[in-house]
């Protein structure tokens, strides 16, 4: 038999496809999943169980078609199957949509995310502190997959004391679920920073174990912050509901792990400077109180002040000594005037001594005391005054 290249084996599988009755007019019922827009055409899933099946809308908003899509609800798609030559892709391309209602899956799952919501687990005040530096980290996901590379390439950008807990396990499927949950617990009992689950972007089926009743309750319950990055934009699942922050991507997760540590290195020159100023600015003020106490010391000095009371010593000393030596001055002065005078006293004194005069009692004067007789009365003159006597010897 020979060998079909890649090329006639595709058109083998059109040709048929074109031609088989059932696969040329596709009528097929199923979930509404995986519900994305990109380059003008819309992309979907149907879904049963675990089994899905990819379909198109090609220049959708071009298209006359009403209809509100969204997730969980059972429609019945119409259209052609065709294969994408290049993805070896098989998708329903598809020429109109029904609704036929809410599926029973994603009621459950609308039951339970309100069920979550009344008790709290989504509010604001409920979530845990996520440290502005945190240094031990928890990372809950696959060791093959390229969330784990594209978490690590950021954290290692800048430098860092972080140190990481690797916690490998399946994140999608039925047996993720229990090594999740363990995952956890386990990393929880370690007293870490906080706690990153995550995943590159993916279908909803994909993302289906982060939605699970068992995974929310313990992360919920953790002690450690946690952290959600496990899917783009368009996927939102319990757990990024309930964790304590939610991101989009394994990069966005890494990106907001390290962003203080990254803004470190100009913080620090930051606060340096800062304390430079203040340094400097003490140094001023310092130096003008050293300058006041200096100018307070020059006029406060005891010294000074010691020096000013000699000098108003030997001042007040000069002026008792010039007092003094003019009241000697004087004094010698008066004094010379006394002693002369006392002469001239004296002189005068002996002087009227020598001019006694003694007179009878008639008024003669009496020269020789043979002019007198015992009994006579007579008169002594003296220069102070006159007495009278009488002779007891004559």
């Amino acid at each position: 038999m020979k060998a079909l290249s890649v090329k006639q084996f595709n058109e083998y599988f059109k040709t048929n496809i074109k031609h088989d009755p059932i696969l040329s007019r596709v009528y097929i019922k199923g979930s509404l999943a995986n519900i994305r827009y990109s380059h003008n055409h819309l992309y979907f899933s149907l879904k049963e169980d675990s089994d899905v099946i990819d379909c198109v809308i090609y220049y959708y908003e071009d298209k006359d078609i009403e209809f509100s899509f969204n997730e969980g609800i059972d429609v019945i798609v119409k259209g052609n199957l065709f294969l994408n030559n290049y993805s070896s892709k098989i998708v329903i391309v598809t020429s109109n949509i029904e609704e036929v209602g809410l599926s029973e899956e994603y009621a459950e799952f609308l039951k339970m995310k309100k069920d979550f919501k009344e008790r709290g687990y989504f509010d604001f005040e409920n979530k845990k502190a996520i440290p502005t530096f945190p240094k031990k980290i928890g990372l809950i996901t696959s060791k093959d997959g390229a969330a784990i590379v594209d978490f690590l390439s950021v954290i290692n950008q800048k430098p860092n004391d972080i140190s990481i807990k690797l916690a490998a396990v399946k994140v999608q499927g039925s047996q993720s679920i229990e090594l999740i949950v363990d995952a956890i617990k386990k990393l929880d009992d370690l007293k870490l920073d906080v706690i990153v689950i995550t995943r590159g972007g993916g279908s909803s089926e994909d993302l289906g174990a982060f939605n699970n009743k068992e995974i929310i309750e313990t992360v919920y319950q953790a002690n450690t912050p946690v952290i959600s990055a496990i899917g783009h934009k368009i996927d939102t699942t319990l757990l990024d509901l309930v964790a304590d922050l939610s991101l989009q991507t394994p990069t966005e997760a890494g990106s907001y792990i390290i962003a203080n540590y990254s803004n470190i290195e100009k913080e620090s020159e930051k606060i340096l400077d800062s304390m430079r100023d203040i340094i400097r600015n003490q140094i001023n003020i310092n130096e003008l109180r050293l300058n006041a106490i200096e100018k307070n010391i020059k006029v406060l000095n005891p010294e000074l002040k010691v020096d000013d009371k000699l000098r108003d010593i030997d001042n007040l000393k000069n002026n008792l000594d010039k007092i003094l030596l003019s009241n000697y001055k004087d004094m010698e002065t008066k004094l010379d005037f006394t002693e002369k005078r006392l002469k001239l006293i004296k002189n005068l004194i002996e002087t009227k001594k020598k001019s006694i005069i003694i007179k009878d009692i008639s008024g003669n004067k009496i020269f020789s005391k043979y002019s007198l007789e015992t009994g006579n009365l007579v008169e002594i003159e003296f220069s102070d005054g006159r007495i009278k006597a009488i002779i007891s010897d004559g």
